[in-house]
């Protein structure tokens, strides 16, 4: 038997997503609609800082292929046996991706950036919809 033997790997983007439950105010605040995705422009820029310093938002490993990892990963109930790739980067919010999917058992193997920071998507949630920010 093959010491890989059950184990199932994904590269992609990783994104840390930062959701938060919202009012009407910061929808309309960073002009963004619900049920909508977009890429961030500059006007949308404050939106993760104002997330984390006014809001208890929730910090989650995201990004498509990290999300279908997690979600085999939790099928799998042992720890260890889904692995992802991608690139964050040296900064905090790479660190607390790295956090956050290790807790969901994740092994993760992240190339570190030094030049752009670690993608993020804000998850902007009121009365069970929500609009998604990524940059």
């Amino acid at each position: 038997m093959s010491k890989f033997e059950g184990v199932l790997m994904g590269m992609g983007n990783p994104l840390l997503d930062i959701s938060a439950t919202v009012g009407q105010d910061v929808l309309d605040k960073y002009d963004v609609k619900l049920d909508s995705a977009i890429l961030a422009e500059e006007k949308h820029m404050p939106v993760y800082d104002d997330l984390v310093k006014n809001y208890n938002p929730m910090f989650i490993a995201g990004g498509a292929t990290q999300n279908s990892i997690r979600v085999a990963q939790w099928m799998m109930k042992q720890k260890g046996q889904a692995a992802f790739m991608g690139c964050v980067s040296d900064d905090e919010n790479g660190k607390k991706l790295e956090e956050c999917a290790t807790a969901d058992g994740v092994l993760v193997h992240y190339m570190k950036s030094t030049t752009n920071p670690t993608g993020s998507c804000a998850c902007l949630i009121k009365d069970g919809e929500r609009a998604l920010i990524a940059n």
